[in-house]
């Protein structure tokens, strides 16, 4: 993927005449630098963000990054699944950048970035964690994998667009003992890029600092993840004794997340919500923005 375009190289990409591109610089919907002959210069960053922000779907350039017709056919009709197997073997190469580039190629074809999730990465970490189970995979790979990821979400994230911020606030944390952090984290930049103010305390948090932290912060909403939960009995009490009334306390709303956490957890957790599915957080995103909006009329 090149770096920079030109005015013309951009049109062309997006359709558009070169004048069109002129103005959205001038009027600054689109970032770029002006070289000493007085050429606009747009950055890959400045595309994907500009992508993103308008919901754009752009064939010509993720297509670009691949040869293959199959691989094209998909990214045109914006199913980014067919990067999956690229993805895990970068990962499990530890080469982050890769990692990178193809969550890019994905945020061209596929804007939103949820969907992006849930249709690029986490199947490749699904298949890794597979083989794994299998012993087809070293635990050493398999972290080497995970580390890889998390080093490209942390970049990946300054080329998302960010909307003005909305009010509206969340505490984001693994539960304690708990160390997969990829899928909170994920949480963590789809809020930040919707305008929350996003509290990402990351993996094995004690519980009664958590619950601290959500006393102090008054947050709108705390989501704690736990993918692997070992010590059934002292998951729920934290949860409903601890991090519950803290919420509440504070007038937050709280959901839970994990793989197992709604079938085996259901009736027994005190939670607003139990999830195995980020996309949820997209459903609680738009209902607490319109709450909040319909609070200020």
């Amino acid at each position: 993927m090149k770096n920079s375009y030109s005015t013309r190289e951009l049109a062309d990409l997006l359709s558009v005449n070169e004048s069109t591109v002129k103005r959205w610089a001038d009027s600054r919907f689109i970032e770029c630098v002006k070289t000493k002959g007085g050429h606009r210069k747009f950055s890959i960053k400045s595309i994907l963000r500009f992508i993103h922000e308008n919901q754009m779907n752009v064939p010509s350039l993720s297509l670009a990054e691949f040869d293959r017709k199959d691989v094209q056919a998909h990214l045109s009709a914006g199913f980014v699944d067919v990067l999956v197997p690229t993805l895990k073997e970068a990962a499990l190469q530890g080469d982050s950048n890769e990692v990178q580039r193809l969550l890019r190629t994905g945020l061209i074809s596929q804007p939103d970035i949820i969907l992006l999730y849930t249709q690029l990465l986490f199947p490749a970490l699904v298949d890794i964690g597979r083989d794994w189970e299998k012993g087809t995979v070293r635990v050493d790979a398999e972290h080497l994998a995970t580390q890889a990821i998390k080093s490209a979400l942390l970049r990946f994230q300054s080329d998302i667009h960010l909307k003005e911020t909305n009010g509206l606030s969340a505490v984001v944390s693994c539960f304690e003992g708990e160390t997969h952090d990829i899928a909170i984290t994920c949480i963590a930049g789809y809020l930040t890029s919707q305008g929350w103010r996003v509290y990402h305390l990351g993996q094995d948090i004690p519980t009664d600092d958590l619950s601290f932290f959500i006393r102090s912060k008054k947050p709108n909403l705390v989501a704690i993840s736990a993918d692997i939960v070992d010590a059934e009995r002292k998951f729920v009490f934290g949860i409903n004794n601890k991090i519950v009334p803290a919420a509440k306390k504070a007038g937050a709303m709280t959901i839970a997340g994990g793989l197992q956490i709604p079938s085996r957890f259901s009736g027994r957790l005190k939670c607003d919500m139990l999830s195995d599915n980020i996309s949820d957080i997209m459903a609680i995103h738009h209902n607490m923005t319109k709450e909040a909006a319909e609070a200020q009329t």
